[in-house]
């Protein structure tokens, strides 16, 4: 943590601990705010150590839906939540809870807990891997590195002939990058990259089954998004590929493709969407609105307000360094 962020959430803290949360809540006028809050995965093995920028625990998890029914909070859907907001009737502490991607683990973790709470959800799936019962290639490879605990890789494997640090993220991350080219260089298929991550991991003594088994960084199937959906999970858009390219053609491509799979797995028709990785141009708010798209959420840290461009809705991404106090801050207002 940061000497100012923890100064920061010391301020927080004397501020909660005096009962000024909500005074400072009614004066930040928060209930003509919307919170969204994104999330990606819920840990099913020991991925929020791997990556808690991506990945939280269900412990945690669960501990945040506890916050949210304290102190009072109105989850609604994504739909209520921007109607409401649109029209400027939103109800106090008005929250929206989004995931990214689509990965197993909502269905598995994610999903039983917020049902057990009685919350709504939304879930932009990117249906590419939802026909594979396989890991995220890019993923599954950072996560071995990780999971190696190793300080370097031999890059023979890529035709590179020396040793690549991989002591950190941001080292592991590089490493992921250039295994990336050479795939792509190689034109290799899916199936084909999945054995390369299984030849990794064997170099590292990993049980490769025993992960994909596992189903760790892996995308709900086509049966448990339309399970998902039957429960009352709103399902929408985030690429059929998780990208977004900059030519209109490809662009438009990545959404009618996802928006197809999206619809045979739910019979519903999704209109909102949200940008991979938090990537987007204002090149692309026409597009969309071509499209249908009637909102988009980006990675962009705020709440949304009723003069916010529907097509990028600022969301707060919940992750493991943030505290309870911070996640409260943002629920009642006073970080904003």
């Amino acid at each position: 943590m940061t000497i100012k962020k923890a100064l920061k959430n010391t301020a927080l803290s004397a501020l909660r601990k005096s009962g000024a949360y909500r005074a400072v809540s009614c004066l930040n006028r928060r209930d003509s705010k919307l919170l969204i809050l994104c999330y990606h995965g819920i840990a099913i093995c020991d991925e929020h150590e791997w990556l808690g920028g991506l990945y939280i625990s269900a412990q945690r998890f669960r501990h945040r839906l506890e916050l949210l029914r304290s102190c009072d909070a109105n989850v609604m859907t994504l739909n209520e939540g921007l109607e409401r907001l649109k029209a400027d009737s939103l109800l106090p502490r008005s929250v929206v809870i989004t995931f990214d991607d689509g990965f197993h683990d909502f269905y598995r973790l994610a999903m039983p807990a917020l049902q057990a709470f009685g919350y709504p959800s939304t879930v932009y799936v990117s249906t590419y891997y939802s026909r594979f019962r396989l890991p995220i290639f890019n993923l599954i490879i950072n996560y071995i590195l990780w999971k190696s605990q190793n300080s370097e890789i031999d890059s023979s494997l890529i035709g590179l002939q020396k040793w690549m640090p991989i002591r950190n993220e941001g080292e592991r991350a590089h490493v992921v990058q250039a295994i990336i080219r050479w795939a792509d260089s190689r034109k290799m298929t899916t199936s084909d990259r999945n054995h390369f991550a299984s030849e990794v991991a064997e170099r590292f003594y990993i049980n490769y089954d025993e992960l994909v088994r596992s189903r760790i960084l892996q995308i709900m199937s086509p049966e448990e998004i339309s399970a998902a959906a039957k429960a009352g999970v709103q399902i929408e858009l985030h690429t059929h590929r998780h990208r977004t390219p900059r030519d209109r053609g490809l662009f438009e491509r990545e959404i009618r493709d996802n928006r197809a799979l999206i619809l045979e797995y739910t019979d519903c028709h999704p209109v909102h969407f949200c940008y991979p990785s938090g990537d987007y141009s204002y090149e692309f708010l026409p597009w969309l609105r071509d499209l249908n798209i009637k909102s988009a959420t980006t990675c962009e840290l705020g709440l949304a307000k009723k003069v916010s461009e529907p097509l990028l809705l600022p969301r707060v991404l919940d992750v493991m360094s943030i505290d309870n106090t911070e996640f409260e801050a943002w629920l009642l207002g006073i970080r904003r």
